[in-house]
């Protein structure tokens, strides 16, 4: 052994004899990537990564947590199934189940679920088409609702002398009032742009008008009919006839409308409860005043959209056991309770103990967002949620027709008959399962 060899030898023998080797046992931690949205609420968000540290701590495990946005998610995951980069454990949203599950990525998490079932009770009915293959299995467990809710300015409209809507022309209205008679120019804040708040939103009016895109079995069926073309004229005269909505409000983020509603520009608009965070936390004047209700209803009744977010087990992982252990740490009734008061009322569970908790009876706010859950609908109903429904709202199908009508001045036929094709042809190329 050479003198240098030799220096080194004695250097790495004396550095294990002071730290007891912990600095090597460091250095060998498996690494357990973990990937999460980024919510509105930040109190939620860093809740929840205190949780999972928690859990990586007691398992020696150095956790590697990556957010993505609202409307980024679908472009990461993607990106991460054509470079091999999925990470052990991710969260999806409403058509990530299906989506991912459709392309083979997605490991089977039946006995996760049936587990966490007896731990917090039933899930919430309207859950499981979302994390429910449609032969029984489940590739993905219900975290929690972010449950889009109908915000009113109950001050604004007592001066225009209208009620706080509870249908979809009411909602008209109420906004053609207040700006008749000067209260406000621009009470509507709603986009159809392509966020969250944009397709979500669309397809609460679809289906409560009765429309869709898909028939009980799962299968395409037309939207070039009388009652799509009613929901895509609601959708754009109130930019157009109503003018009721701020003028730049297609170009808003996914942050435009809660910036428009906190700052007292709109009277009216959907999103998740964030923007009632932000009024509670801060406590602004106009959180009086501030509503959150459930969403309207139309002609079928009241159908919303659902945004549920779920965790999944990629079958990428190297750590399957470590990952299924993850969420059900993360979702035992502690760390799920801890979470969900952190979260200002934005996550709602969808198991039924944990929807029991005294939490949700603060006050009509929050009562009304426990309920909402009840009247979601997944994309592609009345059918089951299959990949190729999850592939019409991830591709925009859906507001880009309200688009071609509000900013390129196309027709409404025009405009369907254009989504239609794009829809006939996403149905034929994407596999059912």
């Amino acid at each position: 052994m050479t003198l240098l060899a030799r220096g080194l030898s004695i250097v790495l023998a004396a550095l294990v004899l002071v730290t007891g080797g912990s600095g090597l046992a460091l250095a060998q931690k498996a690494k357990f990537r973990v990937w999460l949205l980024r919510t509105y609420v930040p109190d939620a968000n860093r809740a929840l990564e205190d949780s999972i540290k928690r859990w990586a701590a007691s398992k020696n495990v150095e956790p590697v947590i990556e957010y993505f946005t609202f409307d980024d998610i679908e472009t990461k995951y993607v990106a991460a199934i054509e470079t091999n980069a999925l990470p052990d454990v991710g969260q999806l949203q409403t058509i990530g189940p299906a989506r991912y599950r459709g392309m083979g990525r997605l490991t089977d998490l039946t006995d996760l679920a049936d587990e966490l079932v007896r731990a917090n009770g039933p899930i919430l009915e309207s859950a499981l088409p979302v994390v429910r293959a449609p032969n029984g299995r489940f590739h993905a467990v219900p975290f929690n609702y972010i449950t889009d809710m109908q915000f009113v300015r109950a001050d604004i409209l007592r001066k225009a002398g209208t009620k706080i809507p509870t249908t979809w022309e009411e909602v008209r209205e109420a906004s053609r009032l207040i700006k008749a008679k000067g209260v406000m120019d621009y009470p509507l804040g709603q986009s159809w742009n392509r966020s969250a708040d944009g397709y979500g939103v669309f397809q609460a009016l679809l289906y409560s008008y009765g429309g869709g895109w898909a028939d009980e079995s799962g299968g395409y069926q037309s939207i070039v009919n009388d009652t799509w073309r009613t929901v895509v004229r609601w959708a754009s005269e109130i930019y157009l006839n109503d003018k009721t909505v701020p003028p730049d409000a297609m170009s808003w983020t996914g942050f435009g409308n809660n910036e428009a509603f906190l700052t007292g520009k709109i009277a009216i608009t959907f999103n998740g409860p964030s923007i009632y965070y932000v009024l509670e936390k801060e406590n602004r004047p106009i959180l009086k005043d501030t509503l959150m209700t459930i969403k309207p209803a139309g002609p079928a009744g009241r159908n919303h959209d659902v945004l549920l977010l779920s965790f999944t087990v990629f079958n990428t992982s190297r750590q399957p056991e470590l990952a299924k252990d993850l969420i059900r740490f993360i979702m035992s009734g502690d760390e799920a309770k801890k979470y969900m008061h952190s979260s200002w009322g934005q996550m709602v569970p969808a198991f039924a103990r944990l929807r029991a908790d005294p939490y949700w009876q603060k006050n009509e706010s929050y009562r009304a967002v426990l309920e909402a859950p009840k009247y979601a609908r997944t994309p592609g109903w009345p059918g089951p949620l299959t990949a190729a429904a999850a592939e019409v709202v991830a591709t925009h199908v859906l507001t880009d027709l309200c688009a071609r009508v509000i900013v390129d001045g196309w027709d409404i036929d025009r405009a369907l008959g254009e989504a239609d094709t794009r829809i006939r042809d996403i149905y034929a190329n994407v596999p059912s399962r």
